[in-house]
């Protein structure tokens, strides 16, 4: 699948940057994750190409993903997720305030609490830091896709008295 950046020539013009190529597919134990876009401090500065020159570091070696975070510590990321027929991935969270876009199949979204919902293509999610885990629900052993687009948040969320931070099950 191909991948445009646009950015500006030397007279202001949008333009596509040379840096448009592929994605680069991570595969995880449960099925693979993307790296369509990321950037590493907030708010951005788009007069220089040094936000290019990282996200074609992070696009080609997971990066933030070896470290089980989805997102570099200040900043942003933009993932295509894949999870495998009947996989899950495990209990987890992340610092991160995430706006979750279902692309096709059906995942169940189980919460910490005991809830949970279905979520299905079109359906969206946001995420505020919260422990939960997905479950791939999809009929006819079809595979289900996502895409997360992340922010970073805070070292810690603090909920019910307690401080809360990144953990994995």
């Amino acid at each position: 699948m191909s991948h445009y950046i646009t950015t500006h020539d030397a007279t202001g013009k949008a333009v596509f940057s040379h840096a448009s190529g592929t994605r680069e597919s991570h595969q995880v134990p449960s099925g693979s994750i993307q790296v369509v876009a990321s950037t590493h401090n907030t708010p951005l500065d788009l007069s220089s190409e040094a936000d290019i020159e990282q996200y074609k570091i992070d696009r080609t070696q997971s990066l933030f993903l070896s470290s089980r975070v989805i997102t570099p510590d200040k900043g942003t990321s933009a993932l295509v997720t894949v999870l495998n027929p009947g996989e899950e991935w495990p209990m987890h969270r992340t610092m991160t305030f995430d706006v979750v876009y279902m692309l096709e199949g059906v995942v169940e979204l189980h919460l910490d609490s005991g809830e949970k919902r279905v979520v299905r293509a079109g359906d969206s999610v946001t995420q505020r830091g919260t422990k939960h885990k997905w479950v791939n629900v999809t009929p006819d052993g079809r595979v289900a896709k996502w895409i997360v687009f992340a922010q970073a948040a805070g070292d810690v969320v603090r909920a019910g008295g307690k401080s809360l931070s990144n953990e994995w099950d």
